[in-house]
């Protein structure tokens, strides 16, 4: 969560609270794109080029009476993914490929010779793929309230903003998306 003093220093456009700002979001906003769709480096850098465009276009409309900053921000990268896709007239989603921050992609083999307990890597692999593929049979809103809880931990509050539900319909989405992921895998409560 950003710190008020930074968010009225950002809403008064000082750029270099801006930067800070962009500093502390945008790999956040780049593993968002990278884990959910299947873009290239190009289309992500274009999204949160255009993202960042829109939050310092429309910073003298954000109302803090109806929006926490952080929830208005993902909101914004939100819509500027959906419509890049609906310019692009395409829905393609993620493979689950594994990489770092910098985009490297680093195979199974090299995971192995590098681990001194194969054993191990293969079942924590295993695992991973499973839960990948389970993932994947989800709805593009399913996978996101998981990435939002899960990977950017965010509350239920900020999720149900930025994504237009209450509290309480996100809470019940997300046990309920537990229950079928945990159906899929046959984990045992």
């Amino acid at each position: 969560m950003l710190d008020k003093s930074l968010v009225d220093l950002i809403l008064q456009k000082k750029d270099d609270a801006f930067t800070v700002f962009y500093n502390m979001i945008v790999d956040h906003f780049y593993n968002y794109l990278k884990s959910n769709f299947s873009l290239s480096e190009s289309d992500i850098h274009d999204i949160i080029s255009n993202t960042f465009i829109k939050i310092w276009n429309n910073l003298d409309s954000f109302d803090k009476k109806k929006w926490n900053f952080t929830s208005w921000v993902w909101t914004i990268l939100r819509n500027t993914t959906k419509d890049f896709f609906k310019k692009k007239n395409e829905y393609v989603f993620s493979d689950f490929d594994f990489s770092d921050k910098d985009g490297d992609v680093t195979s199974i083999e090299e995971f192995l010779e590098d681990d001194n307990n194969y054993n191990d890597v293969l079942e924590n692999d295993y695992q991973l793929e499973q839960i990948s593929e389970a993932i994947k049979n989800l709805k593009l809103s399913e996978r996101e309230l998981l990435f939002l809880r899960y990977t950017e931990w965010k509350s239920l509050k900020e999720i149900a903003q930025i994504v237009g539900l209450t509290e309480t319909n996100v809470r019940v989405k997300i046990h309920r998306l537990l229950g079928k992921l945990k159906k899929y895998l046959n984990w045992k409560k």
